[in-house]
């Protein structure tokens, strides 16, 4: 059943229309059955009434010797008239005489159908019901006996010249299950496909801001350019429409006011750092000249590594499709020309949407780290159906359990000479965790047998998509 079961919000609007209307339909056919049976019964009633009248009239210009042949002349298969001496109050008692009376042949050698054997085997125990006599019919009041079980009537009505004359018809053939007409199927096929057109109309309208919604939300957590959706369909989506358009402007404000926040500590930094670089100079005592000049430079290093990363946060690149394999391997052969040791393995065509700078800037950092403290580094692509995942080995000593999560806090490492020659101002892996984190992913670290391993894991985007966009 959830196979069958759409998984789309205007696949299942759709079906639950459709559905709808297959139940209305349903209902609606088996109220003009039964309604369409009663009008025919109905009709049959007074059918079979005009014709018992006109017996009734034919018996009354007949004579006693005569009207036996002549009822029984005008009778038919599912028709019989007789005369009894007095009305038959109990209705059981005249449905047998009724019954003995259809099924007696009206000519020499006739077969009855099986079926009014069977079917007048049936009684009923509704009593009569007396039609007084009107403008239609003056002379008698008449007696009718609803027969359902026989799908006929039975009527009688007192002659002028003493007697009854009684009439009885059953029909084999329920008119209650009579096929509808060909033009209730060409309406029940109009109104299956005028609902199923509103129904994708309205499924559109409320799907389509939903998939621009959800579209931009992925481009938002991969920090992509600020896009505002389009405010349309019912007026609650367009309020959740509009109250996302509002969360990412503020979102984007208050980014922009952080970086540019960090980028004016870190210029105004410059002028109090070159004042006291100055002031140093005039400091005799050499040891302590060199110890502040060493602080003063590390000072500048920060400064100048957080202005960096400030304007490269502010700088928004557009998301572009690009070769992955080549984008990697192309890092890889340029660290290589340095005379660094990394060897990257590639794999199939990758096409790939990303920013493609942020991109080689993360994994810049995190295989000159890998080199840097590991002396060699091994780059490996891998596809996943989850995941596209870049895989950084390294020969080194890798990094504690304990110092996993502290290794991206800006400013943050784990290697205390503060030497340039041994590393940067740790901001390498922040960097890099935030770029993968804005493309939908995430770092991660593991020790195997081969050496210590970084793990960059994308998400596996619609790579035909990808292509295109």
């Amino acid at each position: 059943m959830k196979r069958l079961w759409p998984h789309t919000l205007s696949g299942q609007l759709i079906l639950v229309m459709l559905l709808a209307v297959a139940l209305s339909q349903a209902v609606t056919l088996l109220i003009y059955r039964f309604e369409r049976a009663k009008c025919v019964h109905r009709v049959v009633g007074d059918e079979c009434l005009s014709r018992f009248i006109s017996a009734y009239r034919l018996a009354e210009t007949a004579t006693p010797e005569n009207r036996a042949h002549m009822l029984e002349a005008i009778g038919s298969p599912l028709t019989r008239f007789w005369v009894t001496p007095s009305l038959v109050d109990s209705s059981e008692q005249w449905q047998q005489m009724a019954r003995e009376s259809l099924l007696k042949p009206l000519t020499k050698g006739e077969n009855l159908p099986p079926a009014v054997d069977l079917m007048v085997g049936l009684t009923s125990d509704r009593p009569w019901q007396v039609i007084e006599a009107n403008n239609a019919f003056p002379q008698r009041s008449i007696h009718v006996l609803d027969l359902p079980n026989w799908n006929g009537f039975g009527y009688a009505v007192q002659l002028s010249q003493g007697g009854w004359l009684n009439m009885a018809y059953a029909k084999p053939a329920a008119t209650a299950f009579i096929a509808p007409t060909p033009g209730y199927y060409t309406a029940l096929v109009a109104t299956i496909l005028i609902s199923a057109l509103v129904a994708i109309f309205v499924a559109k309208r409320i799907s389509r801001p939903l998939q621009h919604l959800t579209e931009s939300t992925e481009s938002l957590g991969r920090g992509e350019e600020l896009k505002l959706i389009p405010e349309e369909g019912p007026a609650d989506i367009r309020s959740t429409v509009g109250a996302f358009n509002r969360m990412q402007i503020r979102l984007r404000r208050y980014l922009d006011d952080r970086t540019q926040m960090l980028a004016a500590i870190s210029h105004d930094l410059r002028t109090p750092i070159t004042s006291m670089r100055l002031r140093t100079e005039f400091i005799e005592d050499v040891d302590t000249r060199e110890k502040i000049t060493t602080t003063l430079d590390e000072m500048q290093r920060m400064v100048e590594a957080g202005l960096s990363f400030a304007q490269a946060e502010s700088s928004v690149e557009a998301t572009r499709a690009v070769e992955l394999n080549a984008l990697v391997e192309s890092i890889c052969d340029d660290l290589a020309d340095l005379q660094w040791k990394v060897e990257f393995e590639g794999g199939e065509r990758l096409p790939y949407a990303c920013r493609p700078s942020a991109l080689r800037r993360a994994l810049c950092n995190v295989i000159e780290n890998a080199v840097r403290y590991g002396d060699s580094a091994k780059v490996k692509l891998l596809r996943t159906n989850e995941s596209v995942e870049i895989v950084v080995t390294d020969q080194g000593p890798g990094i504690p359990p304990d110092g996993r999560d502290r290794v991206f806090n800006p400013f943050v490492r784990l290697e205390t000479s503060r030497s340039r020659e041994t590393g940067g101002v740790g901001l390498g892996l922040s960097i890099a965790r935030s770029v993968i984190r804005s493309h939908g992913g995430e770092i991660s670290f593991s020790q195997q047998e081969t050496g210590f391993q970084v793990h960059l894991s994308l998400p596996s985007l619609e790579l035909d998509q990808a292509i295109v966009r």
